[in-house]
């Protein structure tokens, strides 16, 4: 019998009627619960409910405060103090992925696991002989080893996040901690991750799970507990899961391709591209030799396997990359070799980076506002015209209660629905988003659906990766599928 098994029962963390209060704003209000060892949960609630709040505190990044007492007891006699304690839980988390991002620096993989030793995220020492072998372990057991030398900038965001899942299990935690750790990764790559996590419940550390998809929730995660506006107000076992509520889609299609294939014929395509190759920095290719074309009437689901081009795709029809010599992009209204500043107007892009970017505390309506002018952050007083566009925007997409607060204090899922708002002030012709249903809970999952489907109805063209085009709405008429850079299919949605 292992030392895990017998201390199976015990109290490892404890957490009583705590209180966070951060930037003006409550993050949880009176939470209480205990993890004790050999337990493993799921934390379930709708966006702004307090899950990722509860497991920063658990994790030591937050504090009780102004109330509130927080106990842990993970190596024998207990200590309200994290010191000591955060090196035994490991974090992945979208939020943790944005960190690269947002420092910008050009980390190869192994140093992002490296820094899991120490708890940073720049690793300042070399890796020893022991972690260098540790390291190349276990993104081997992750299936990510051959990607040790690339810089993380570069991977894509399933691929990023499996590095991570290196990163935090690295020092074999006792405590796993996932804040929507699956989203941007495709079925495949789903289906590897969950399986680790089963092997990581196996040999005895506890995960506490935070989701808005009860699918992703891997069977040996037998407890759950139910937040709400900052408190666990329900804990029990898997019986408490309901089914995700997805999109329903209705019978019949939006549009007549035989008339908009009829109108591409006298009129130019939105965007076409020819040849189009786009390399990343250390010369692999990203796109390769990509003939498509996106017409009057259409709008797309650019699905595929994680790293098979989707996010390059859609920085490249925004303008932030271009293509190789020999290829070509065109888009109505403007030169082959315009850049994103000048068909900001035209086309707006919303990704992960986009949300990583955003770095200072902005007011909500400062950052819906910044869509005008394509800024990070908005200087200046808004006309009147910008100001009802702004509040309209926020409104459209259920966000207008964010108003007068900062985002460092919004939740994943509230920033994301934020950042669509902002696109949309301007409204442009085209709307480009990479997996905009990533940290939404099911409600707010079909209410944006709803959004982009009267958009796609209203005039305006989208270009939507995801991995989950269940979720989607008839008026994504069209499905570009992406396989090593290459286009595997490209035609009418099924």
């Amino acid at each position: 019998m292992t030392t895990q098994h017998l201390e199976n029962g015990r109290e490892w963390v404890s957490l009583e009627d705590v209180v966070v209060r951060l930037a003006g704003r409550t993050l949880l209000d009176g939470a209480t619960f205990t993890l004790r060892a050999g337990e493993s949960w799921a934390l379930v609630g709708p966006n702004g409910a307090g899950k990722s709040s509860l497991l920063r505190l658990i994790r030591g990044e937050l504090w009780p405060f102004p109330t509130g007492r927080r106990v842990y007891a993970l190596d024998g006699a207990p200590q309200e103090s994290p010191i000591g304690v955060r090196e035994r839980i490991g974090i992945v988390s979208a939020e943790r992925q944005d960190e690269f991002t947002r420092r910008d620096w050009d980390l190869r993989a192994e140093h992002v696991v490296l820094g899991g030793f120490t708890d940073s995220v720049y690793p300042q020492e070399r890796a020893t002989p022991a972690q260098d072998t540790r390291i190349r372990a276990q993104l081997d057991a992750l299936g990510v080893g051959h990607l040790r030398r690339r810089p993380m900038l570069e991977l894509s965001t399933g691929e990023a996040r499996r590095v991570l899942l290196a990163r935090a299990l690295v020092t074999d935690p006792r405590i796993l901690l996932l804040d929507e750790a699956c989203n941007g990764l495709d079925a495949d790559a789903q289906r590897t991750f969950l399986g680790h996590v089963e092997e990581v419940i196996r040999r005895g550390t506890s995960v506490l799970m935070a989701t808005h998809r009860p699918d992703e929730i891997v069977q040996s995660i037998r407890n759950v507990a139910m937040m709400e506006r900052g408190r666990v107000v329900r804990t029990g076992g898997r019986e408490l899961l309901e089914p995700a509520a997805g999109c329903a889609r209705a019978s019949g299609r939006a549009t007549n391709l035989t008339r908009a294939e009829a109108r591409d014929e006298i009129t130019d395509p939105l965007v076409r591209l020819d040849r189009v190759s786009v390399h990343h920095e250390d010369g692999t290719p990203a796109l390769f030799d990509v003939d498509w074309t996106w017409r009057e009437g259409e709008s797309w689901a650019v699905l595929g396997a994680n790293g098979a081009g989707k996010s390059t795709l859609l920085k490249l029809v925004a303008g932030e990359l271009q293509p190789m010599p020999g290829g070509r992009i065109s888009r109505r209204g403007f030169g082959p070799h315009a850049d994103r500043w000048e068909i900001a107007t035209a086309v707006a892009l919303v990704s992960p980076e986009l949300q990583a970017r955003h770095r200072l505390n902005f007011l909500a309506e400062d950052v819906v506002l910044s869509g005008f002018r394509d800024s990070i952050g908005f200087d200046g007083e808004p006309t009147d015209e910008e100001s009802g566009a702004a509040r309209d925007a926020m409104s459209r997409l259920g966000v207008a209660a964010l108003e007068g607060r900062r985002i460092h204090a919004l939740s994943y899922g509230e920033l994301r629905r934020l950042l669509i708002a902002r696109a949309l002030v301007s409204r442009p012709r085209l709307l480009l988003l990479d997996e905009p249903f990533s940290s939404l809970d099911a409600p707010s999952r079909a209410a944006l659906a709803e959004d982009l489907e009267a958009l796609a109805r209203g005039g305006v063209h989208l270009l939507v990766a995801t991995h989950h085009p269940d979720e989607l709405g008839p008026a994504v008429n069209r499905v570009l599928r992406l396989r090593e850079g290459r286009v595997a299919q490209a035609g009418p949605r099924p």
